[in-house]
Order: C-alpha cells, then structure tokens, then sequence
C-alpha cells in the first residue's frame, strides 16, 4: 500500500475495481446473503481468488495488519508459499514498513468503494516492485478485513520516468491539451518558455493564451488554429512557423508541430511541441545587419548538378546597386533578368559554372543596365546532395571604373588634344604590323607637321599656338575612320594610321586632310598649314623602316615648300 492522498495515473480516484472483485462477492462492504452464506472459510476464500487472474492479499487491521490469506497469484508475484505470506504481515512487504499501519486502519474505515494506492512492495528475493493496490473492506468471518488486488505497474512507472526524464530534458517545448483546449501537461522547457517558474501555473489553462490571447481559438483571419484543427481531423500539422505568448503578453517565434492524442476511443487531445526561433531569428537578423552594413550587397547562389543556377539570397543593399525598387524580390528570374544585357548574363553564368567545377573562387565585373559596374566576389561549397553553394558579395566599382578610364585615358592620350599619345599609337602600329603579317591587311603611315609652327607661336602666342594644335588634331579626327587612329606624335607634329587602305586612296584621303586644316581660320586672325610624309608597309618590312621611310618623306615634303603631300 502507497502513501495516503495518493491516486491513479490521470489525478482522480477510481470508483470502481478494476478485477471487479468488490461487486461480485463483497456486496456493499458486506457478503452477499446468496453469494457467501452457507459456504466454510476455505469455500469462500477459493471461491473469492478464483475470481480474478490479479494477485490478492486479505489483510486484517485488527490484528495488526496480518496477512489472513493470498492466491496463488499473490504466492507466485511475492515469491513466497502461500502458508508463508499467511505468517507475514503487510508490514513486511510494504517498504513503509509499520507506517503503513495507519494508512491501513484508514482504508478500513471506509463505508464501500475502493481506491487506488501507489506503494513500493518488497518481494521474496529483496527486490522491490512499483505496485498499485485496489484496496477496500469487506466482513468475513464476523471479522472486518481488507480485501487487497495488486497490479504491479513497474514497468509503467518506468516508462513514465523515463518519459518525464525525456521531456525534462529535451531542448523543445512540449506540452499537451485536451479535446477542450485545456493544457494537461507540460515540460519544463515550456515553462520556461512561456515565463513561468512551475507547471502547475499552467497546468488546466486554455492553449488559446499562448496561441491569441486577443482572438481565442483562431488565428488573425479569423480561422481555426492548426492547433485545434489537429483535434479535429486527426491530421497532424508539422513545421508551422508560427507565434506564440508569453504569460506577460510578449510574443516570440517558433517553429510548431501539433499531434493528435489518440486511445480507444478516438481523439483525446493533441500533443504541441514547438522550438523557440527567438534566438535564430536574432542571429538572422544580425546577419542581415552586417550584410546591409557593409559596403555593398551580399547574395548567395545555387548551382545545382544539371547545370542549373539559381539566385536564393540578396541583402537590402542590392537593389539600389542594381537601380530597382527597395521592395523588389531579386531572387525572382524575371526580376533580376532587365539589370544586365543578356550578354552580361551569360558570362556570368558561365564564370560561376566554371568557379563551381573547379572548386575556386569565382570573381567578375559586371555592367548594369543602369550603367554602374559592380564587381562579384563569390566562395563556392559543394553540399552533400552535389550542389554548389556560392556565398558572396556584391561591390559597387562605378567610381573605380572610371578612375580606371580617367587613368587610361591619361595615360595613353595626349593631354592638350585629347588625340592618342605616341605610346598608344606605336601599340596601334604593331597590331596592324601583326595583321599584315598574319592576314596580309594592308596599312598606311603618315606623319605630318605644323608648318613655321614656332614662327606662328612667336608670332600669336603660346596659346595661339596651343589652339593650332587642337585644330589639327580635331579636323584629323573629323575626318577619320573608327578604325584608323590619330595621335600626336611630339611638338607639332602628328601621325596617322590608315587600316585596311592602299596608297592611291590613302593619297587623297591625306591630302583632303590637308587641305581642310588649311581652310580653317583661328581666333588670332593667322592660318596654319601642314605637310605630310606617307608610305604603306611593305610585307616583312619592320616598323622602325617603315618609320624612316615615311619621315624621310615628310622632309620631302618641307622641302619642296611645305603644305603639300609625299609619298614614301
């Protein structure tokens, strides 16, 4: 027998017996008048423990708790003869020891019914069993005794521990309510959870408080929770990103799952169990600060097996770079398809491929619809399932790009004319040299002078002068092909590359050129001329010969009189 107040597995005592060994024989407290009488001691006994399957001990108080009599059952569970328990008393297998006594004369004074008792039995061998005893009074004999059907539920109270041990100790929140809604149990991650210190703050609530305490029972449209629908439909509702209550009203994330509690007769309740987010979520969005703090955007990317290339992730940042809307979803083809020409894409897309087969950082320029440039710098993961994961940023290079060309321009321009300078010219030479030789394309070279150029400076000025330059260099450029080339070749002498042209042609072309310089009137009020060597690149004749073939020819030219054209 168990401690006194203690009662079956759900919190209430039982008013019947389970083996039903009270209604049949004991009556009302009593023997029954057509049940007992007539029968000896002996035919009573047998009579009563052939009854039930369960073992059974009578007990009589007055006599200290003796063991009158057991079943078979009882003999075989304790492991003792049945003459043996017979000598013993409830004392000597009750871990209560005597303190049981008083809990036993209590039971004896109850008018009819029997009740549950939860007790710790010691058995032959010294072990010692869980067992619940269906404990009440009957008359036998002229004497009031103790009729006693054990149940050993070792095994249950093991599963219950192991359970609560299980519960206690994992890392979600789990908790169970009834077909009303009411909370029937609780872990103490829940508890903790949900702001209280003890289960029993939350032991018979509604489940509403937590889910809506504004709206019970349903969600913010006005439906039914998929908490209650789980009770409805017996289907459970998995991996519910969803919110939930405090006891002080503050909400926090989590990630639910909702089961239904089923036995024999159908639905019961639902088991909830559910993973605070408040933390990832926190970690998410201090990841995402970071992302939006640095200077430029972060994405990620998908490359899967087949080939296929997927944009999963772009930080706030992305659309101003990009030029679309604050709002817009990148991940979205049709969104992020109009920022780049197709083109664009396209190589893209085959840098990431590359980057993703080898293993290897992938890293590109790209230009915007919107003419920014934007440099990507990504690091590739292979995942388990053979996709590669490409985590990088995004780097907004407009202000370099043009530094870049400001530089370039720099440094291969002639800064008072803005026409190429000699190095940049002398690159144009060898790749048109390199035509000739590997295609036979022809080319034509021509240097040309200011005529009396320090005459015309001494005369109107340096910036007179500076002006003649930058006439010349214009009216060349005016009248050029985009690919031929003009640079200023040192002082006032300039020099000019004709592709793709024979000498006849290039003959008039230059000496249209000279004369439309010399149409052209200054501010000064004086004119310029110019005068022009030219020759055409002979197969296998190397640049420095052909330099001096033309030069020669120029000197020709100043020779003769000057603002005139001569050949090589």
């Amino acid at each position: 027998m168990a401690e006194q107040g203690e009662h079956d597995m759900d919190g209430k005592a039982s008013a019947d017996p389970r083996p039903g060994a009270f209604s049949r024989l004991a009556g009302n407290g009593s023997a029954a008048s057509g049940g007992l009488e007539g029968m000896d001691e002996a035919g009573v006994l047998d009579a009563l423990f052939s009854t039930n399957a369960a073992p059974i001990l009578l007990i009589d108080p007055g006599r200290d708790g003796a063991i009158v009599d057991a079943n078979p059952r009882a003999a075989a569970f304790y492991g003792y003869s049945r003459d043996r328990l017979r000598s013993l008393h409830v004392w000597d297998i009750n871990q209560l020891g005597r303190a049981i006594l008083p809990a036993m004369r209590e039971i004896a004074s109850w008018e009819g019914g029997h009740y549950p008792q939860r007790f710790h039995h010691r058995l032959a061998d010294g072990s010692v069993r869980d067992v619940q005893v269906y404990a009440g009074p009957i008359r036998f004999g002229g004497r009031k005794l103790l009729l006693c059907i054990i149940h050993d539920i070792t095994a249950v109270i093991e599963a219950e521990q192991f359970n609560r041990l299980l519960l206690e100790n994992v890392q979600v929140g789990v908790c169970g309510i009834d077909r009303s809604g009411a909370v029937t149990f609780v872990n103490p991650t829940a508890v903790c959870a949900f702001g209280f210190r003890h289960e029993s703050e939350l032991i018979r609530s509604h489940i509403a408080r937590f889910l809506f305490p504004n709206s019970p029972g349903a969600d913010g449209s006005g439906m039914p929770h998929p908490v209650f629908r789980v009770a409805e439909t017996g289907q459970a509702a998995r991996d519910i990103e969803a919110t939930l209550y405090r006891g002080d009203g503050t909400a926090f994330p989590v990630r639910l799952t909702a089961s239904p509690i089923r036995n024999n007769d159908g639905i019961v309740g639902v088991v909830v169990s559910f993973f605070d987010l408040t933390e990832e979520r926190e970690r998410e969005a201090q990841a995402s600060d970071l992302a939006n703090a640095l200077p430029g955007a972060v994405f990620q990317a998908e490359l899967h097996p087949g080939g296929g290339l997927r944009a999963t992730y772009f930080s706030t940042a992305a659309a101003s770079l990009f030029g679309v809307q604050p709002d817009a979803d990148l991940t979205v083809p049709q969104t992020l398809a109009p920022v780049m020409t197709v083109k664009g894409w396209a190589r893209v897309r085959r840098g990431l491929r590359q980057a993703g087969r080898a293993g290897r950082v992938w890293e590109g320029e790209m230009e915007t619809a919107g003419g920014r440039w934007v440099l990507g710098r990504a690091q590739p993961r292979r995942r388990s399932d053979g996709a590669v994961l490409f985590n990088g940023v995004l780097l907004d290079i407009t202000d370099r790009k043009g530094l870049e060309a400001d530089l370039q321009q720099a440094a291969m321009h002639d800064p008072l004319t803005g026409v190429w300078n000699r190095r940049r010219f002398q690159q144009a030479v060898s790749e048109a040299a390199a035509r000739l030789e590997r295609y036979g394309r022809p080319y034509i070279l021509a240097l040309m002078d200011i005529d009396h150029f320090k005459r015309f400076n001494d005369t109107h000025g340096h910036q007179a002068g500076d002006d003649a330059l930058r006439v010349v260099a214009t009216t060349l450029s005016d009248r050029l092909r985009r690919s031929d080339a003009v640079a200023r070749w040192g002082g006032e002498e300039f020099a000019l590359l004709l592709t793709e042209a024979d000498l006849p042609a290039a003959l008039g072309v230059l000496d249209a050129l000279r004369r439309r310089v010399g149409a052209q009137r200054m501010e000064c009020g004086g004119a310029i001329t110019i005068s022009i060597g030219v020759g055409q690149a002979k197969a296998g004749e190397d640049i420095d010969s052909l330099l001096q073939r033309v030069d020669a020819a120029l000197y020709k030219a100043k020779a003769a009189g000057r603002n005139r054209v001569e050949q090589a």
